[in-house]
């Protein structure tokens, strides 16, 4: 009696991820030492597999006994996993990422302990974990919530058909269900880009989860209005937005030096300090400059890691726990600022800021935008756009000491009518345009247009 692993056709598999509502499915081709005695090799960093949705980043010193192991850092980021196969779901409770950055590699971990339903067969040395050509497929729901995975037998019709698909030797391959969409997300990208912007002015606006653009307003419009028509709804997931790529739009002046300003890099909140414990309304009347009136304290200024405090706020930002020279980290890492007295008085713990870094920009594409006043407001967005690929967290903590990456926030708090304060978080991390290079790998500018 045959299983269903060995006789699933390619339709089927595009239609039960379609089900678990995954709009595109990463398929990686097993070679024989991914089993139960070895954890399945990702990539060489997080960045390449930024699309999996992980949990909060973890450190500690590793065990292994390969030489000089002994006690060097490892990651570990918990995986919300979930088999899936004709007959429903079967959670993986115990499934992680672990990263060993001394060996640049990336593993997938527990995913087949403590989920009655996995595929262990595919994964035990006593029975058939040494096959070759076994396929890994998974993919990720519009939440960006869940990993939905499915293992495939080599003989089953489904890997056969695609194998079109397969890369290099161990590469993940992104695919979209749709069989009639294109596989390249990168050229899909392009193509939309130049569609907005043959587009011209477009009113601000916003897509919410119902699908049904509506109106929108404030100064974070010239995203979301790009998002819109990229038909990217509005989430705080810490994941890609269109297919691996994260869009990211910033205002110019002209679209003939896309390349000036600052860019807003990401917005996380701390997890460390005072403010962690007390929250934005304490810590910006703390340390906020109030208006003459006394009903608005702000908290702005430009801090880099130099040493001082910033002379605005008084507080120093420091960079802890990273060593310039041998780019190490330690396991207590972190960026905040520090007052007079050196209390950590707001900070981000690098488990934080990592599983941010990662999981937004291991591809992202920046794009610069044009605004003008009225009712409504309106956006249009330039042709020639940067396209940035590979990242790593040790990247982004070498612009920070370097002074490229700046803290730069825009924090408030206001008194309302009823007698309540109510604030308005915004800790922003940016970086000068020029700069955006250093932080990856691949960066080009693109004329959309021409590409």
């Amino acid at each position: 009696m045959g299983i269903w692993q060995d006789e699933i056709d390619e339709d089927q598999v595009r239609r039960i991820f379609a089900d678990n509502g995954v709009r595109s499915i990463q398929i990686k081709y097993l070679s024989r030492n991914h089993n139960s005695k070895n954890q399945i090799y990702m990539g060489g960093d997080l960045s390449e597999v930024a699309t999996l949705p992980m949990g909060d980043v973890h450190f500690n010193s590793g065990t292994s006994q390969k030489k000089f192991a002994g006690g060097k850092l490892i990651y570990h980021a918990p995986v919300p996993w979930s088999w899936v196969s004709p007959s429903g779901l079967s959670p993986a409770p115990r499934a992680q990422l672990i990263v060993y950055p001394q060996y640049k590699e990336v593993r997938l971990s527990g995913i087949i302990q403590g989920s009655p339903d996995a595929p262990s067969f595919f994964m035990s040395i006593d029975k058939r974990g040494y096959e070759e050509g076994r396929v890994l497929i998974f993919g990720t729901n519009d939440a960006k919530d869940t990993a939905f995975g499915m293992m495939l037998s080599r003989f089953s019709p489904a890997a056969k058909a695609l194998d079109r698909y397969r890369g290099k030797l161990g590469e993940i391959v992104t695919i979209p269900i749709n069989k009639d969409a294109p596989t390249d997300s990168r050229a899909s990208l392009i193509r939309e880009l130049a569609r907005i912007h043959h587009t011209g002015w477009m009113d601000a606006c916003e897509l919410p989860a119902t699908r049904i653009m509506r109106p929108c307003r404030g100064n974070r419009c010239g995203g979301h209005t790009l998002e819109a028509h990229l038909g990217i709804t509005l989430n705080g997931a810490p994941a890609p937005d269109f297919g691996e790529w994260e869009v990211k739009n910033h205002g110019v002046g002209s679209f003939d030096r896309p390349g000036t300003g600052r860019i807003t890099l990401f917005t996380p909140e701390p997890d460390l300090g005072d403010y962690a414990a007390n929250g934005t309304d304490w810590f910006v009347r703390q340390y906020g400059v109030p208006t003459e009136d006394e009903k608005r304290y702000n908290f702005t200024g430009t801090h880099r890691v130099t040493g001082t405090p910033l002379e605005k706020t008084g507080l120093e930002l420091k960079l802890a726990g990273y060593d310039p020279d041998t780019k190490s980290i330690t396991d207590d890492g972190y960026v905040g600022l520090l007052n007079s007295s050196d209390q950590l008085v707001s900070g981000w713990s690098f488990s934080k800021l990592l599983n941010h870094w990662q999981t937004k920009h291991a591809f992202a594409a920046y794009v610069p935008s044009k605004s003008q006043k009225g009712t409504p407001y309106q956006y249009s967005y330039g042709h020639r756009v940067h396209l940035a690929e590979g990242t790593r967290f040790g990247l982004f903590l070498e612009a920070m000491a370097g002074g490229a990456i700046v803290y730069d926030p825009g924090i408030k708090s206001e008194l309302q009518p009823n007698g309540r304060w109510k604030p308005k978080a915004r800790s922003q991390f940016r970086i000068a345009t020029p700069s955006l290079a250093q932080l990856y790998d691949k960066f080009a500018e693109v004329n959309v247009l021409e590409a």
